[in-house]
């Protein structure tokens, strides 16, 4: 990924996750898997009475769920809780579905094959997850909508991501020339990470109440908010 980005540069030719390789598709989700361990359960129990509500059971979404980390430790993790995972690649949705039946847990998980756009619910959840990817939505404002539009009311939204620093002297700490290393793959598929309070933004604009944030890590953090009653 990191050699094609010189010869693709000057044609500006970009990629989706459906060209490239099942080994690539593996390694991502090797290096979220961290991630999803932050946050789940230790980052959501820092969302304002969001832990308890989770322990005591409800039905939660993992959007662009990958390969099925995310799923399968939100549903061990709370056993009360129904999951539905989310995912635009269909060789993705079925390396989560090997996950969940290896983990046996096909009971109370659900996946389902869409890009985040066009994904819709027959029931309303209580929260949304969005873990490393909400950046690389390609109508942002679209997807923040049709978040809200299945959440129930006051249910959660959190999205986990990359804090891309927005001053020349975070670019130049470690965590900021990681990130920038980053952001190689990401120009290929036509993204740009943002910065966190990018994030406070965009709930803001969409009608989000009790906008909050937490830093968990130098290059991890949590921005959420719910939908009013």
């Amino acid at each position: 990924m990191i050699t094609r980005f010189e010869s693709a540069l000057g044609t500006g030719k970009r990629i989706w996750w459906d060209e490239t390789s099942p080994e690539w598709i593996a390694a991502v989700a090797g290096t979220g898997t961290p991630f999803y361990t932050r946050l789940v359960p230790a980052g959501l129990d820092t969302v304002p009475a969001l832990g308890e509500r989770l322990t005591a059971g409800c039905r939660v979404v993992d959007t662009a769920c990958g390969s099925g980390v995310g799923v399968v430790r939100l549903a061990v993790t709370y056993p009360r809780c129904t999951v539905i995972g989310v995912d635009g690649d269909q060789l993705s949705i079925d390396a989560a579905a090997e996950r969940i039946r290896a983990a046996d847990l096909a009971d109370r998980v659900e996946l389902i094959c869409s890009p985040l756009e066009d994904f819709v619910l027959d029931e309303p959840a209580t929260l949304v997850v969005n873990n490393i990817s909400m950046h690389e939505c390609r109508d942002i404002d679209r997807v923040t909508d049709n978040v809200r539009d299945v959440l129930e009311p006051h249910g959660w939204f959190v999205i986990s991501d990359f804090p891309f620093p927005d001053t020349d002297e975070g670019l130049r700490s470690v965590p900021g020339r990681i990130m920038s290393g980053i952001q190689f793959f990401e120009a290929q598929i036509d993204d740009q990470l943002l910065p966190r309070a990018a994030y406070d933004d965009l709930l803001n604009r969409h009608g989000f109440t009790d906008i909050g944030s937490t830093q968990l890590t130098p290059m991890h953090a949590l921005t959420y908010g719910r939908r009013p009653g």
